[in-house]
């Protein structure tokens, strides 16, 4: 079963704003981006992942990724194996240097080890492994020796809402269902970052009740200062997890900010590979590592950082803010892992969100979402119907 076709389709969908949405750290968006990465077998089996550099790009980095996928990574893996997606990423790493790293059991890693190359790496290796799980008839966390959860509990991801309004938006996440809220806080904040940011987080916590996990999302946009002195005044709101409290350039800040809060510390969503995870860890810089498929460099990485995790007896939570594709993949990687106690649920009404695979995500009456049990991703996607309904046009 030989990889023939590697290609990526970038899909575009504009934001209108009413003028009345709170900007966060990142800026104002006008338009939302998804690439898809379809990957065809010579027997015509076709597999499907997501990319995405994060947060802060520009359309421009949509075509940086197709260029990526289909320019350089695509033609070094036609013709190889599709069921063996592992061989497959090491080859994409290590790129000439495969023989060196095989027979030395080491990383020798080509210029493009972290950053969008990794991202594009990512979406080939989850449809590599969409194609090898459909090609038995299982879904991909069986194939990953996984299926310790058949449902899992979400938290809404969303709380950009200034504080007179922060308790009205979390009780819209509530009305829908969900039990547990993640808000923004941190630069977004300026210049009054600790007090505007504790007004908000009691906001919702009161909105909430005592019940419920709220977590809260920096975006590393803080100082040490100031991440510890939010933290610390945050601590009797009861936080479930601090995320990207400082900058990933940081990891002993992160530490420091750790030792000084009885607040658990997450972050990983803007990190590459098993080997920046394996950093964090050596600096003992979180609780919960965050790795995003689509960033991290796929299954193949994601898989081995749940491992490393489980060692250090840490728990995984994977970053999703991508389409629904991302989000299918991401419940198959979280049934995988013995360590994923929760998954996040992007709000915002983005349609590619909600609108690019039949079903939709959703859950259910108890804030649950149900993990696909159907063969790959567990869930379809219609590419060509896809570039119709979101064109990247204007490009």
């Amino acid at each position: 079963m030989r990889i023939r076709k590697v290609e990526a389709v970038p899909l575009r969908w504009p934001i209108q704003s009413s003028g009345h949405e709170r900007v966060s750290d990142y800026g104002p968006h006008d338009e939302a981006h998804a690439v898809i990465v379809r990957v065809e077998t010579d027997d015509g089996l076709v597999g499907h992942g997501e990319v995405h550099p994060g947060y802060g790009y520009t359309r421009g980095a949509c075509w940086s990724l197709k260029a990526i996928v289909e320019k350089e990574l695509g033609p070094e893996i036609i013709g190889e194996d599709a069921t063996q997606p592992e061989y497959v990423w090491e080859k994409m790493y290590n790129g000439p240097r495969l023989g060196i790293a095989l027979t030395y059991g080491q990383s020798s890693p080509r210029m493009g080890r972290r950053g969008v190359t990794v991202c594009a790496m990512g979406g080939i290796d989850m449809a590599l492994w969409d194609i090898y799980a459909r090609s038995l008839g299982i879904p991909i966390f069986k194939l990953l020796g996984g299926g310790f959860r058949s449902r899992l509990p979400t938290y809404a991801s969303g709380g950009h809402a200034a504080a007179e309004e922060a308790g009205e938006e979390a009780l819209t996440y509530i009305a829908k269902g969900f039990r547990n809220v993640k808000m923004r806080v941190g630069a977004m904040d300026a210049p009054r970052i600790v007090a505007d940011g504790i007004a908000r987080i009691r906001a919702v916590r009161d909105a909430i009740g005592p019940d419920g996990e709220l977590m809260l999302d920096a975006h590393g946009s803080l100082n040490e200062s100031q991440a510890i002195r939010l933290a610390q005044e945050a601590e009797k709101f009861d936080i479930s997890w601090f995320e990207e409290p400082v900058s990933s350039d940081n990891w002993n800040g992160m530490r420091r900010v750790r030792e000084a809060t009885s607040i658990p510390i997450s972050t990983g969503e803007n990190d590459f590979t098993h080997f920046d995870f394996r950093d964090i860890i050596a600096h003992e810089a979180a609780d919960i590592l965050q790795p995003d498929l689509a960033v991290v460099g796929g299954f193949t990485a994601a898989r081995r950082i749940g491992v490393l995790a489980h060692a250090a007896n840490l728990q995984v939570a994977p970053h999703i803010w991508g389409s629904a594709l991302l989000f299918y993949a991401s419940l198959q990687l979280a049934a995988a892992l013995p360590n994923c106690p929760i998954i996040e649920f992007r709000q915002g009404g983005n349609p590619l969100f909600t609108e690019l695979i039949t079903p939709p995500p959703a859950i259910d009456s108890e804030g649950y979402v149900t993990i696909p049990s159907g063969p790959g991703l567990g869930v379809d996607i219609n590419l060509e119907a896809a570039e119709e309904k979101f064109p990247f046009e204007g490009s």
